[in-house]
């Protein structure tokens, strides 16, 4: 098994593993000049989020470390002219997230074209465009538990269905998101919050009177467990680079091989943290079907071929994967998904 590790959002949009496999590291840029970093998955139906941050050369500048970037001016524009200025978010949710994230109340749209222009007065300027594709159509999704070499994982079978008239690129990828359980209560005719110390403190003492009202709550936080796939399609990418023996952080589909717009797909996802036993760690799993614009399955497929983890980087190793962001490093890719959600912790 392998330890666990959590992602928060600038992370989650790469790989993190500590498995064994091929391990190689990406250098940013291969110029002594720091650059803008943005590693953002425009998702349909999603709140705007962008994560931007800078590359830092620590030490000797053998090292690639990357920092929050506050002082960026951070502006989204919609192909129906619409635009957005983005404020950082320094809510504590997103403390330890390596980038600042920049974000406004608006919510992205399928079947639209996006620009990003982030300016910066050290770091100058980078932009990247994309398009969110239409949305992903799934007519069958089955599942059910099974062994895999003698561990549980839960087997996944579904049929996808593709609009006719265009390339579409999908993504097959399972987290683990952590989950904080809030309890309130009521005591005469007060209520209280176990979040605060006062709370606490007040509930302890009062929590066996009858008259007591309790209620718990479940707060999705932005924390991510990635959870292992399995596949021996053989029309899934992977196996152009991977075993079909080896664990996949994501799995990548084409549609070149539909046929009459539809394909079956099957795979298996490792149940191995499902259920945890520490409440830091206990959540909900999500198992996301996405169709990626270009430039975000290209990017994806990349990573996911090197395995490789993201934080600090070698400055002489391979060289990094090509994205879109233009004057700067990483992508800004579009997805459009199909989400299911799955409890197996008891909460």
């Amino acid at each position: 098994m392998q330890p666990v590790k959590l992602l928060y959002p600038f992370l989650l949009l790469l790989l993190i593993s500590s498995g064994p496999g091929c391990k190689k590291n990406f250098l940013p840029d291969t110029d002594d000049e720091d650059k803008l970093v943005v590693l953002a998955e425009v998702t349909a139906g999603d709140l705007v989020r962008i994560p931007v941050a800078r590359t830092i050369r620590a030490g000797s500048g053998n090292l690639i470390n990357f920092e929050k970037v506050n002082d960026a001016t951070v502006v989204l524009s919609e192909e129906s002219g619409h635009k957005w200025i983005l404020r950082a978010d320094k809510s504590t949710q997103f403390a330890n997230n390596p980038a600042s994230v920049f974000t406004v109340r608006h919510y992205y749209r399928p079947n639209t074209n996006y620009t990003l222009e982030v300016s910066h007065p050290v770091l100058g300027n980078a932009r990247a465009v994309t398009s969110v594709p239409n949305p992903v159509q799934v007519e069958k999704l089955d599942t059910a538990s099974a062994l895999r070499q003698g561990k549980p994982v839960l087997e996944v079978k579904l049929v996808l269905k593709d609009l006719p008239d265009q390339l579409e690129n999908y993504v097959i990828e399972a987290v683990k998101q952590v989950l904080k359980i809030s309890i309130s209560f009521t005591y005469n005719g007060t209520k209280y919050n176990c979040d605060t110390e006062e709370g606490k403190k007040l509930y302890e003492q009062v929590k066996n009177d009858p008259a007591v009202k309790t209620e718990k709550d479940t707060i999705p936080l932005q924390q991510f467990l990635r959870l292992n796939l399995y596949s021996k399609d053989i029309h899934i990418e992977n196996l152009r680079f991977d075993g079909a023996d080896n664990p996949f952080r994501r799995i990548f589909l084409s549609d070149q091989y539909f046929t009459a717009n539809r394909y079956e797909l099957k795979f298996s996802i490792d149940k191995s943290f499902f259920i945890s036993e520490k409440e830091d760690q206990k959540g909900r799993v999500l198992l996301q079907v996405k169709s990626a614009s270009r430039e975000l399955y290209r990017y994806l497929i990349t990573y996911e071929k090197y395995k490789t983890d993201f934080g600090s980087i070698p400055a002489n190793q391979l060289g990094s994967p090509a994205g879109n962001v233009q004057y700067g490093l990483g992508v800004f890719g579009g997805a459009t998904q199909l989400e299911k959600v799955y409890y197996f912790d008891e909460l």
